[in-house]
């Protein structure tokens, strides 16, 4: 996974991750490098930024939910000729309907919306959320609870969408979990499994999906 992250941030002088460096955090990263991919992709420009916006070589990314305005953190803004710039951020917590904050694994946001978040120190809402993935990384399949969580997330946060649709969340694991996948996809939420750089297949699918989200983007 590391290879595929230094690949993905090869601008990058200094990684925060290294093979000391939790499993999930480094997975984090990963699916954070496989969006990175898309982007590429998709013809998208990616570029390292720090917590004050300004670019950085540096790639040292939350280790635990953290709020956007707080911490030099890394981010990643991706441009595009014809459509709004967006920030990528890991661990950082959002605002539900119900004003309760959930940490996102991993984001997608328009880059104005997080310039204002770091300006006025407020955590963005829900409605500002672009895309959306949980990367749950695990030595055996995902159980229900799990899932429970996910599901949870996504209604108070307006993510959900009619069962046949594919909505802008996403739950990527490293593992199985069929129960788990029947819950969030009744809720819209995609189901990508087996995730990891051994399955070629899976990354495809994965890769596409993303690929997907950053067309539907503003």
């Amino acid at each position: 996974m590391l290879s595929t992250i230094t690949a993905a941030l090869s601008t990058a002088a200094t990684l925060g991750y290294n093979v000391a460096s939790a499993a999930h955090d480094v997975y984090e990263g990963y699916v954070l490098a496989l969006l990175l991919q898309a982007a590429s992709a998709e013809s998208w420009a990616a570029e390292l930024r720090d917590g004050s916006d300004n670019p950085t070589t540096d790639a040292i990314f939350r280790l635990g939910p953290g709020r956007l305005p707080s911490g030099n953190f890394t981010h990643v803004r991706l441009t595009k000729p014809g459509k709004v710039a967006l920030e990528a951020h890991i661990g950082v917590k959002v605002r539900g309907v119900s004003t309760i904050a959930h940490e996102f694994d991993l984001l997608l946001m328009p880059a104005s919306v997080a310039a204002t978040c770091r300006r006025t120190n407020r955590d963005p809402s829900s409605g500002d959320i672009v895309a959306h993935a949980e990367a749950k990384y695990y030595g055996g399949n995902l159980s229900l609870p799990i899932g429970r969580a996910v599901a949870g997330l996504a209604v108070d946060c307006g993510m959900t969408t009619p069962f046949h649709l594919s909505g802008k969340s996403i739950l990527v694991t490293n593992q199985n979990g069929s129960t788990v996948e029947t819950l969030v996809q009744y809720y819209g939420v995609t189901f990508r499994f087996l995730i990891k750089p051994s399955n070629g297949l899976g990354l495809y699918h994965m890769v596409k999906r993303f690929r997907a989200m950053l067309v539907a983007a503003p």
